[in-house]
């Protein structure tokens, strides 16, 4: 069969062309691993990076001007609840200024939670990590402390604070409540740890 003259194509068989393109470059895009379809902010936890967390939170109390606690616990190894991958570290600045030394965990259900350690104020952790000023919703007690709750976010992540000793511990993520109590049960009760340099 011979081809259609050009004069014959029409919107159509350019509409066609394209959806078979875009079907051919999804199949590919998805045979090569690098891409994957889910609903909800669970995470992949196969291509998640790791980072040592005991060894950053005490770099972090080595070189801040304020305690700094690291969690801890029986079912706690190394900074890390287990069934945990701590994935992230950084350590910028809050809204007003003060350091804040943050360290990301995905959870055993694989949610997202990151531990923050401040002497910002509330709001002003509050607003770095939300991106937004957000007005406290509630408290929830966790043993014989009560955090401050903040959101839920319009993307569903909440913010709990507990001022401790002149320093503001935050959680925020999209984490449970479970997962959200279990990380300040290991954060809360612990000294702050001991500098090992002058």
């Amino acid at each position: 069969m011979a081809d259609k003259p050009r004069l014959l194509l029409n919107s159509r068989d350019l509409s066609l062309t394209i959806v078979t393109l875009l079907a051919l470059c999804a199949v590919a895009a998805f045979a090569s691993g690098n891409v994957h379809w889910g609903f909800g902010p669970k995470i992949d936890t196969a291509h998640v990076p790791t980072v040592d967390a005991k060894a950053i939170l005490q770099v972090a109390a080595d070189e801040v001007s304020f305690p700094v606690r690291q969690p801890a616990g029986p079912d706690v190894v190394n900074a890390v609840p287990s069934g945990w991958i701590a994935n992230s570290t950084s350590q910028p600045n809050v809204a007003g200024g003060q350091a804040v030394i943050n360290v990301g965990y995905v959870t055993s259900d694989r949610q997202y939670l990151q531990l923050s350690q401040s002497d910002g104020s509330a709001s002003d952790i509050v607003e770095s990590v939300f991106g937004a000023r957000q007005t406290q919703s509630g408290t929830v007690p966790v043993g014989d402390r009560t955090w401050q709750v903040y959101g839920p976010a319009s993307d569903g992540r909440n913010a709990w604070l507990l001022p401790l000793d002149g320093v503001t511990i935050a959680l925020y993520g999209s984490a449970t409540v479970p997962s959200f109590e279990r990380l300040a049960a290991a954060a809360q009760d612990q000294p702050p740890l001991a500098r090992q340099k002058q």
